[in-house]
């Protein structure tokens, strides 16, 4: 495969959860577990999908509220929906089950590549302390760690784009950005005029409104060797 630029980016941008960390399964098997106590029958993928399109989505693009708080206040709209009542225990424990995320497999040994190569950031729609967590369990990468907390907004708002740009110092045809979400990180980083690689692990078809990105890739195995970095055969990986 060809790389994707003719010069080596100044800058990595990475979205962190989807495309690095598999928070859906991990929030999946807290639902699935929050149901089984509960008794309580339900297709945990469909609510699931339910909770993100029909209230996280929209919540991310309203008043500006922390993660945790945002969490908590969809997850009970969503089950209230389906007539669950789930204690403030139980949803106050959904930023913790995001910062306890599994990274996907191949995250670590991408990560550790690249880094050898140029600096690496991850731009966030969470909270400072998840994404501290999440962070190391990727082996500490990262040269930059932006949340919407720190700027009061989140993606596909452009404060988190603008921000690691200015603290990096680079324009963004020096910077790729990694992402999974056709939603919340390819409307802005395309319109911006940032490199994109759309990380399509749930192998879903682009939406005719999102703009199109610089290259797609099922997984991260072969994002080195897009770029052009050595040791960036994915089998090596």
């Amino acid at each position: 495969m060809a790389p994707l630029l003719p010069v080596t980016p100044r800058l990595i941008t990475f979205d962190t959860y989807g495309t690095l960390i598999d928070w859906d399964s991990a929030l999946r098997s807290y639902i699935g577990r929050l149901f089984a106590a509960k008794g309580v029958q339900r297709d945990v993928r469909r609510f699931h999908e339910n909770w993100y399109y029909r209230h996280a989505l929209p919540a991310v693009a309203g008043p500006f509220q922390p993660y945790r708080p945002l969490l908590e206040k969809t997850m009970a709209l969503a089950l209230s929906e389906v007539g669950v009542a789930a204690d403030p225990k139980e949803l106050s424990a959904l930023g913790d089950v995001m910062a306890d995320a599994a990274p996907f497999a191949d995250a670590v040994s991408v990560l550790s590549v690249l880094k050898q190569h140029v600096p690496l950031a991850t731009i966030s729609n969470s909270q400072q302390d998840i994404i501290e967590i999440s962070a190391r369990k990727l082996g500490d990468p990262f040269t930059f760690i932006f949340t919407g907390e720190i700027v009061e907004a989140y993606k596909p708002h452009p404060a988190l784009f603008e921000l690691v740009l200015d603290r990096a110092g680079v324009q963004p045809h020096e910077v790729v950005h990694v992402a999974q979400s056709q939603y919340v990180d390819l409307p802005r980083s395309v319109s911006m005029g940032i490199p994109t690689v759309w990380i399509n692990r749930q192998q879903q078809q682009l939406d005719p409104h999102t703009p199109v990105p610089t290259a797609e890739l099922p997984d991260l195995h072969g994002l080195p060797s897009l770029l052009n970095y050595p040791h960036g055969n994915g089998s090596q990986l």
